[in-house]
């Protein structure tokens, strides 16, 4: 699964002052690489890009990237087609300013962005990510092709079919997966630690080798995980931000609520972000009404405040959130929010550091997206590249996620909403 990128339009992104934007992931699983800065002829760049370039006395940017495209057809050992060279001079353009977020989609990945933006495709069921040049798994969703076959956090992707490499990007490999609901694709992973065994802050090495051949299939991402602890805690593990997040989240709160739960905890582990406007929904369930969830700084449009709704949760129980290192965008958003109002007690290690914004603005037959502002938590502390602190810090290994009992950051969370540690 590719990374989590929402759509906002630009013409409704303007009309609403940027009240609805979209945040690109953060954390280990955020920095999408896509082509390197390419080239391609003044035909395939078309006449409205051309005349761009002229208007800004830029002609000589088209003129020499017709040149070098001539060229690379003569002399290269594998030129581009024309939709490669579109695409790499298109987000070539795109990353010029170091941009590391942004990228251009052609129609054909669009579509697919889309099919996952409305929470179900077909692939095997994981979240991607890039660490140290290459492609991780950076979550594997419960109950799919994937954790079936054994793939764990933390693999990373060394040869997919016939096809090997060691510094896989995102797209390559989820262009590679995915495939008809119910044909295989073999896939050899790298496993730099032992099973149960990784750290938080582990330097991703080759070692380890295994091969699996797993059968794709519809992927239905879930939103939320939740259960109820020891009688009394209301336990909700939130995946990803899309569409449905928010309301997912009530759901899940609200029928252990009734259940009688008298505190609450909400996991963001590994949650790498999402849209912007459920971060705000999410952290209105726990603050009140005209309460600022985060700010928002634009080059073109000046400082904006996104506050809260007012549609908070029957009952004002004690919250405890779960953070890690792989938290990132609007986990940093809500975790940051409730923690500037003292809201919530913060439990695990220091969040990511992802605080810009993406848009995305319809371009050609696909859609462009770039960072078009800035943010700050919602009492004005800069995360960007320093993350959110936790207020009770405490390190695990990301393996041990999966076992209650091995989870040292849940225990102490169950501790801390219980009132039997401070």
């Amino acid at each position: 699964m590719l990374l989590f990128f929402f759509k906002t339009k630009k013409e409704d992104f303007m009309a609403q002052k940027k009240h609805i934007v979209a945040l690109v992931l953060g954390g280990v699983v955020l920095a999408l690489v896509f082509f390197a800065a390419g080239v391609v002829s003044s035909q395939l760049l078309g006449n409205h890009l051309v005349n761009t370039y002229n208007a800004q006395q830029n002609g000589a940017l088209a003129t020499q990237a017709t040149q070098l495209y001539s060229l690379m057809q003569k002399e290269a050992n594998d030129p581009p087609n024309d939709s490669q060279a579109l695409s790499g001079v298109l987000n070539g353009l795109l990353k010029s300013n170091n941009d590391q977020y942004a990228r251009f989609l052609d129609k054909k990945q669009l579509s697919s962005y889309s099919d996952e933006m409305a929470g179900q495709f077909g692939g095997i069921g994981v979240v991607l990510g890039e660490k140290s040049g290459t492609c991780i798994v950076n979550q594997v969703y419960p109950d799919t092709p994937a954790e079936k076959a054994g793939l764990q956090a933390g693999d990373y992707f060394y040869k997919i079919g016939d096809v090997t490499s060691e510094s896989w990007t995102t797209q390559k490999v989820q262009a590679a997966v995915k495939g008809g609901v119910g044909t295989d694709v073999t896939l050899t992973m790298q496993r730099p630690f032992a099973k149960g065994e990784m750290p938080q802050d582990i330097k991703y090495v080759f070692g380890n080798p295994y091969t699996v051949t797993i059968k794709r299939a519809v992927i239905n991402v879930p939103n939320t995980e939740s259960k109820m602890i020891d009688g009394k805690v209301g336990y909700v593990r939130l995946y990803q931000f899309n569409e449905k997040s928010t309301e997912d989240l009530r759901t899940a709160y609200e029928k252990l609520i009734g259940q009688g739960a008298t505190s609450l905890i909400l996991d963001l582990r590994d949650n790498p972000g999402g849209d912007l406007t459920q971060a705000v929904g999410v952290a209105s369930l726990w603050l009140d009404s005209g309460q600022s969830v985060v700010q928002i700084k634009s080059r073109v449009d000046g400082t904006s405040v996104l506050k809260a709704s007012g549609k908070k949760l029957s009952k004002d129980l004690p919250l405890v959130v779960l953070v890690n290192a792989n938290s990132a965008s609007a986990s940093e958003i809500v975790s940051g929010a409730l923690q500037d109002y003292k809201r919530a007690t913060l439990v695990g290690t220091t969040t990511f550091g992802k605080a810009c914004v993406q848009t995305e603005m319809p371009f050609g037959d696909g859609a462009v997206f770039m960072t078009t502002a800035d943010y700050l938590t919602a009492k004005g502390r800069n995360i960007n590249a320093k993350g959110v602190t936790p207020d009770v810090k405490l390190a695990m290994d990301i393996a041990n996620e999966s076992d209650q009992v091995k989870d040292t950051q849940l225990q102490k969370a169950l501790d801390l909403a219980q009132g039997k540690t401070h």
